[in-house]
């Protein structure tokens, strides 16, 4: 068994209810309200967690003529400049304290995506109880050696990665492998269903022995519900409050009322899924009795008369002795006549 992570007051991992975390992102539209409803409004639908992120345009874009296009949910294409998108769209910094007091006071964990030494100075200072680290900057060397210096528990995302760049990312931030939680992901806006690749879920955990979740950027949630079966842990879901909003993400983000369905059927596979003990459920152990055979008399066994493996039959209900624990009687003599179909006992021989 996987040790879990511990982010605030969850235990991630094995064994343990799937954290369920709402990516808010950039759906609040540079919108301090909307931002707040978002949050509000994923608590109402069973968010464990809220996720932003918190970038800075001019730190990550470095030509300010790339476009971006997209597609709204009327079906309507979107391209504009890349620059001018992500900068209306960053997060100011007197925001975060004010959505961080918001989800605390809701009772939900507050993430943010951190995209350099800034950002994660920052939500440092506001002591968030986890950096989460976009897929984007799984290479970035300097980010990952930046945080690895920091005693906080780490999400990682490996969207677009190959095996040895996971690898050079978890060198880096080795001395964290303790707090370190990985995300499977697939860096495609929505994700096709035959893209997913889920049963990359069971190759890192087994590879890297941490914790592994599932970043889904899929419509729907069967791929999410897929994951948990996986032993998912983490299951990150982009989050809107209208399909209709306009901007980048909303488009393939669930509303509330889908994330809430999500959640319900995750918790629901989660008790299907149960846990990996071997044993029978107590809702069958009137089953045991009434659905098994035991040992019965195939005929009338007199007084004294010795048991042998002819006398003897298999019928239901199981009252007497298991057809395992014919042994115990075999060549012993019974104590009082026997009728046909009595189930044998102990009792019954000597």
């Amino acid at each position: 068994m996987i040790k879990g992570v511990a982010i605030g007051g969850d235990l991630i991992g094995d064994q343990r209810p799937c954290f369920v975390i709402a990516e808010i992102g950039v759906n609040f539209d540079g919108d301090l309200g909307r931002a707040i409803e978002s949050i509000d409004a994923a608590v109402s639908s069973g968010a464990d967690a809220v996720k932003f992120q918190t970038f800075q345009a001019d730190e990550f874009v470095a030509n300010e003529n790339l476009t971006y296009t997209y597609l709204l949910a009327d079906g309507r294409k979107v391209t504009e400049s890349q620059f001018e998108m992500f900068k209306r769209l960053e997060l100011p910094d007197e925001w975060h304290s004010i959505l961080q007091d918001r989800a605390n006071t809701k009772g939900v964990t507050f993430l943010s995506s951190v995209a350099d030494k800034r950002a994660v100075d920052l939500l440092e200072d506001l002591d968030v109880p986890a950096f989460k680290i976009a897929s984007e900057d799984l290479v970035n060397v300097e980010l990952l050696s930046y945080v690895a210096e920091k005693d906080r528990p780490v999400i990682l995302s490996t969207g677009m990665a190959t095996l040895g760049e996971i690898e050079g990312a978890l060198e880096i931030l080795q001395p964290l492998k303790a707090k370190l939680i990985l995300l499977h992901c697939v860096s495609v806006y929505p994700t096709p269903l035959e893209a997913c690749n889920l049963r990359q879920i069971s190759t890192l955990r087994q590879r890297f022995g941490v914790p592994v979740g599932f970043s889904d950027h899929t419509i729907g949630s069967d791929a999410a519900i897929l994951a948990v079966a996986l032993k998912s842990c983490v299951i990150e879901k982009h989050f809107t409050l209208d399909h209709r909003l306009q901007g980048p993400d909303h488009r393939l983000s669930m509303n509330p009322e889908q994330f809430g369905a999500l959640v319900n059927k995750i918790r629901q596979s989660e008790m299907v899924l149960g846990d990996s003990t071997i044993s029978y459920s107590s809702l069958e152990e009137e089953c045991r009795v009434s659905y098994r055979r035991g040992i019965v008399a195939g005929r009338d066994i007199e007084e004294g008369e010795g048991i042998s493996w002819e006398m003897l039959r298999y019928k239901r209900p199981q009252t007497g002795l298991k057809p395992y624990e014919r042994e115990l009687i075999l060549g012993k003599k019974a104590r009082t006549k026997i009728l046909k179909n009595h189930a044998i006992t102990l009792a019954d021989v000597k």
